[in-house]
């Protein structure tokens, strides 16, 4: 199914690259009625505006999969966001204990400590 999906993409855009360049050698051997000139601009506007997803499409980038991807990427940073913030939290947690245990078990606990932070 996905693949059907990427060939219509690959096959449309290579259509409407073909369009353009059909169009810019059909200007380059007429002209066009000033009556028709407004109607005509605008439509080769348009249709020149797609023409950075027809690029993206053509050499393999998905505009829905670069979406898809920068979601992923900042759904994964909260998540490393938040995975940081708890190591922080556990490195705390052993700093203490460890003080806790030095200062119960040492004799001269108050005195370490103390002398560990001063350095």
């Amino acid at each position: 199914m996905k693949f059907t999906k990427d060939i219509r993409h690959y096959i449309g855009a290579a259509g409407i690259f073909l369009l353009m360049v059909g169009l810019l050698l059909f200007l380059s051997f007429f002209e066009v009625p000033s009556d028709n000139k407004d109607i005509f601009v605008s439509i080769v506007g348009m249709i020149a505006a797609t023409l950075s997803v027809v690029i993206y499409t053509l050499i393999g980038r998905n505009p829905e999969e670069v979406t898809e991807l920068k979601g992923r990427v900042e759904g994964m940073q909260a998540t490393i966001d938040s995975l940081e913030a708890r190591n922080n939290q556990l490195e705390a947690i052993i700093i203490q204990s460890q003080e806790t245990t030095i200062e119960k078990l040492s004799i001269l606990g108050n005195v370490f400590i103390k002398d560990l932070l001063e350095k």
